[in-house]
């Protein structure tokens, strides 16, 4: 049997931070860390309720810890390099990828808040994603939900860009619809596939986006990010981006 989901991601971010091994308390394993995240993400309990016990972190180390993954980076860069894993090969030549957007409720506001259009004006944060046409998260990125998807589109195509050998094709709804858009992605040697508004429908684009909703779905079928709890931006992107590394991994270890 391989290994878990836990203990591959645990290894890589070892490897990433290589800490020394100083004197006094040693800190809690990396793998502990990860487990408690998972089961935080997952089961989406409040900070206070998690408590340090045999094989789990209390929220005080999981929040420093995620703290210090966002000053460096560092979930970024795991997610990098289990995008690598899985697409690793001789025919690993250019992507196809599919850009969305799905809107959650922040009933407690903070950071990234704004007034959801399709909410009845209620606060919300939209999560936009970007995933290849096998079903990979590429990037993830939050923003306030009165945010057009527009103006993050630069954003995600260049942190797409970062996981990938080359992009081929961009399929992307009408509300990616933009002149500097698709210059940015001729720019780059991709070829925009985006619904111009008020272009009828029926062009076949939907059997494509399929795949960049069920990626969205599956971001709103983990409880800790189906409704926005955190007020501070920082623990949304690091939450976010762990949960796209937990889909990317299960792939590799199903356990």
């Amino acid at each position: 049997m391989g290994p878990t989901v836990a203990d591959l991601v645990a290894g890589i971010i070892d490897r990433i931070e290589d800490r020394p091994v100083g004197p006094g308390r040693p800190p809690m394993s990396t793998v502990e860390v990860i487990e408690t995240l998972r089961f935080f993400l997952r089961e989406g309990v409040q900070w206070r309720e998690l408590r340090a016990a045999d094989g789990r972190a209390s929220g005080s180390t999981l929040r420093r810890r995620l703290e210090e993954w966002h000053r460096t980076a560092l979930l970024r860069r795991v997610h990098a390099v289990l995008v690598r894993m899985v697409r690793s090969g001789p025919d690993d030549a250019a992507w196809d990828v599919v850009v969305d957007s799905c809107s959650v409720r922040a009933k407690h506001g903070g950071e990234l808040t704004g007034p959801n259009p399709t909410d009845r004006g209620k606060p919300g944060t939209k999560y936009h994603v970007v995933v290849s046409t096998d079903g990979l998260p590429l990037a993830v990125m939050p923003s306030a939900a009165n945010v057009h998807d527009t103006m993050l589109f630069p954003d995600l195509l260049r942190l797409a860009q970062v996981v990938c050998a080359a992009i081929a094709k961009l399929y992307a709804d009408a509300g990616y619809d933009s002149a500097d858009n698709r210059w940015i992605c001729l720019r780059d040697g991709v070829q925009p596939h985006i619904r111009k508004i008020g272009e009828p429908h029926g062009s076949g684009l939907g059997k494509v986006r399929c795949v960049v909703e069920h990626g969205c779905a599956w971001l709103l079928a983990i409880k800790r990010l189906d409704r926005r709890q955190d007020r501070l931006g920082r623990i949304v992107l690091s939450l976010l981006t762990a949960a796209a590394i937990f889909i990317i991994a299960n792939r590799i270890s199903p356990f």
